[in-house]
């Protein structure tokens, strides 16, 4: 239990605070001001290093909700207050409640830095990016959902000044309610739940109703997130409440199955509650003794859950509004929204980052049969606690052991890494290919081949880890330098994959075809083509320095993940009625 708190503790926060930034050396222009439903915002100008002559126009921290304080705090989102005059939109607002000290992870090459830790619950806030100050531009717009385990992270400082210059596209981020306040639930009227899945859902109308006014198009808008990010998108595809706000989706290395829903969300509620000596008589007089808790004290709380619970105990629940049913009886139904959608990996999702959190500070250096063996019983375990669970963990002993070397520390440590990636991140990925194919989607899957330049200290074994991709998408390798401990220079090689990859995305935000570059920019750089998914040609795009395609992506162990180990637990059940 301890190292999977480790690695809820690493995926709540660091491999998503990795693009927390807040462009370091912006250069101030004229100040633009623009007109939303509630009143002007003034923005600033911000600069690539490679296209002076494209000024993106930023506005920070517009309100796009009411602040969820005193009695709105867990309860649903409303509207934003309008305010008057203009409203100073230069300036970052602060992160929704969370524990910062997540973010300082040792061991870690960051080339990037937090502009500043300020948190509070007056944290539903907006970012824009926008290439133009004409209107009636009508550009793409892609919604940004950050990650963080749905315990931490930020919209504020993830800064899209590259792939808004180079792609001529709006590219919007915003904060959610995190953790406790975003996804505690009673399971009943009192609290429902999924709070910050609403307040996705609230960004998403506040993107329809003033986008426009930005350049953007209000009809043409893409979400798209990493990890968590990626997870909440998955939701929003099988709830009926975001039908409509979106209209294409990109899924990176998360998909709800990453994060399953709690089926007893009630209990949690009330250790949460016996921990911060409320009531639980009843779920109404719970409640509002919550409500009056301060929320620093509610993160120290929660933290204890988090050493309690061998899953993460605040996350997306059955509220009967928002998410009706078990997502794979609204697949069985064909009941989801059936827009175009990308889903995808990294080759190494537990290749560093995340391993060192699960295994600790020797990872690196070889692994223990013994250990392994520890690892495969937890995963198998989050699978099926019933009496098939020594199949379960037979089976996924049996399908990675080599038995070139059954003894070798590295070669078992391989297949740690291996193990975990593929049950957290590409099985459910390619399921979700399948899935959403069968319902009439069109569905275009990748992996990630490319690791970034600048991590030095990173072994050459490792691949393309957990979040590598959201460098190039976000253009990092065109962005302002920062004032950093150690110089970071990226390679030709990362600016060439950062474009490849930003334009893979904006052509798909634009056409529904990640290599159609019509009316895209004129430089856009020729893409190869980019096939859809189905289930007669599973074909999958290994992006990197030379984009290609292949079919199949791990055939063997995605048949272990998505077929055997399901259909053992529910012979189990069958058993047991």
């Amino acid at each position: 239990m301890e190292a999977r708190t480790k690695l809820v503790l690493l995926v709540l926060a660091v491999s998503h605070a990795l693009l927390c930034w807040a462009g370091a050396t912006a250069q101030q222009m004229d100040s633009p001001v623009v007109n939303t439903v509630n009143g002007q915002v003034r923005g600033t100008i911000k600069l690539t290093t490679d296209l002076p002559d494209k000024p993106i126009y930023t506005y920070y921290a517009i309100p796009y909700a009411a602040p969820p304080l005193g009695e709105l705090r867990l309860r649903p989102p409303e509207p934003a207050f309008p305010w008057g005059g203009v409203r100073d939109g230069t300036k970052l607002g602060p992160f929704c409640p969370q524990d910062m000290s997540l973010m300082e992870m040792e061991g870690l090459e960051v080339p990037i830095k937090l502009e500043h830790t300020n948190t509070s619950e007056d944290c539903l806030t907006i970012n824009v990016y926008s290439p133009t100050l004409a209107e009636n531009a009508a550009l793409p717009v892609l919604l940004y959902i950050h990650g963080g385990g749905l315990m931490a992270g930020m919209g504020s400082h993830h800064g899209f000044e590259g792939l808004a210059a180079h792609q001529e596209v709006v590219v919007v981020t915003f904060n959610y309610r995190l953790g406790m306040l975003g996804f505690l639930s009673t399971g009943d009227k009192y609290a429902p739940g999924n709070y910050g899945l609403l307040d996705q859902v609230q960004a998403m109308v506040w993107v329809k109703d003033n986008i426009q006014s930005f350049g953007g198009n209000p009809d043409k808008v893409t979400l798209f997130g990493e990890s968590a990010g990626g997870v909440s998108i998955s939701y929003h595809y099988l709830s009926p409440m975001s039908k409509g706000l979106f209209h294409r989706g990109i899924s990176q290395s998360g998909i709800w199955q990453t994060m399953p829903f709690n089926t007893n969300p009630l209990s949690v509620a009330k250790s949460l509650a016996d921990e911060l000596k409320c009531t639980t008589m009843t779920t109404a007089a719970m409640m509002a003794c919550l409500r009056t808790k301060p929320f620093d004290e509610i993160i120290d709380k929660s933290n204890v859950l988090l050493e309690r619970y061998a899953v993460e105990p605040f996350v997306p629940t059955l509220d009967g509004k928002f998410m009706r049913a078990h997502p794979m009886d609204l697949f069985e139904r064909g009941d989801i929204n059936k827009v175009d959608y990308i889903v995808g990996v990294n080759n190494h999702e537990f290749g560093w980052m995340l391993a060192l959190a699960v295994a600790g500070e020797n990872y690196g250096s070889g692994m223990s049969q013994e250990d392994y063996t520890n690892f495969v019983q937890m995963v198998a375990y989050s699978k099926h606690q019933g009496p098939n669970l020594g199949k379960i963990t037979e089976a996924i002993l049996e399908e990675y052991r080599d038995p070139e070397k059954p003894d070798d520390p590295m070669a078992i440590q391989n297949q740690f890494t291996q193990m975990y990636g593929d049950s957290m991140f590409v099985a459910p990925a390619v399921l979700a290919a399948e899935k959403h194919t069968a319902a009439g989607a069109r569905v275009f899957l990748y992996e990630n081949q490319y690791r970034p330049s600048v991590f030095h200290r990173r072994p050459d074994w490792a691949g393309s880890d957990h979040f590598d991709d959201m460098y190039m998408v976000s253009g990092l390798p065109f962005m302002q330098p920062y004032d950093l401990p150690e110089p970071v220079s990226y390679s030709e090689d990362d600016k060439k994959v950062s474009l490849e990859i930003m334009s893979y995305w904006a052509n798909f935000a634009r056409t529904g075809n990640p290599a159609d570059t019509t009316g895209g920019p004129a430089d856009s750089p020729t893409l190869p083509p980019w096939p859809e998914y189905t289930p007669d040609n599973p074909v999958y795009m290994k992006l990197g320095l030379e984009p290609t395609t292949a079919v199949g992506l791990k055939p063997q162990k995605m048949k272990l993940w998505n077929e055997i180990i399901p259909n053992l637990d529910i012979a189990a059940q069958k058993d047991e009625l």
